[in-house]
């Protein structure tokens, strides 16, 4: 896929407006197929402190180190973006909220087990997630989006 049909040029993943689409679209199959999903949200926590410690620069090579960890531990059907500077969110098909906040737990310890250069330091990424899943936490996009704290 190329940066115009919607991807992050910076991660590779895809851009925002492209998982409230497909979350609208899994939402769709929901309600004429009855296909539960999940949807993953992570928190990059220090990204500011590690831009303000070693420039922007390292936050970029940090952001890409994490877009990798996720894409690691995706399947091929979830759908990973990036939301926000320091968000991204994971549309995981015919998976529950348990399964999601593992797959979440797996990531993070992922990232937080390692460490990744920037000049002369190492440095460990500090990631926190969050789950809603479809049906238990809504059936609407606005309620899935408000359980994971993000907007529309």
């Amino acid at each position: 896929m190329t940066e115009s049909l919607g991807q992050d040029p910076l991660t590779g993943l895809q851009q925002r407006w492209y998982v409230l689409h497909e979350l609208e679209r899994h939402i769709d199959l929901y309600k004429r197929y009855w296909r539960p999903f999940s949807l993953l949200v992570l928190h990059f926590d220090n990204l500011e402190w590690v831009k303000e410690t070693f420039g922007d620069a390292a936050g970029d090579s940090a952001l890409e180190y994490l877009a990798t960890h996720i894409q690691m531990h995706l399947r091929e059907a979830d759908i990973a973006s990036r939301c926000a500077e320091d968000e991204f969110a994971i549309i995981m098909q015919e998976t529950d909220k348990e399964a999601a906040q593992s797959a979440g737990r797996r990531i993070a310890d992922s990232v937080e087990g390692t460490r990744f250069k920037v000049g002369d330091a190492s440095v460990t990424v500090k990631v926190s997630s969050v789950v809603a899943s479809c049906p238990a936490d809504g059936t609407e996009a606005e309620a899935l989006l408000q359980a994971v704290g993000m907007r529309d």
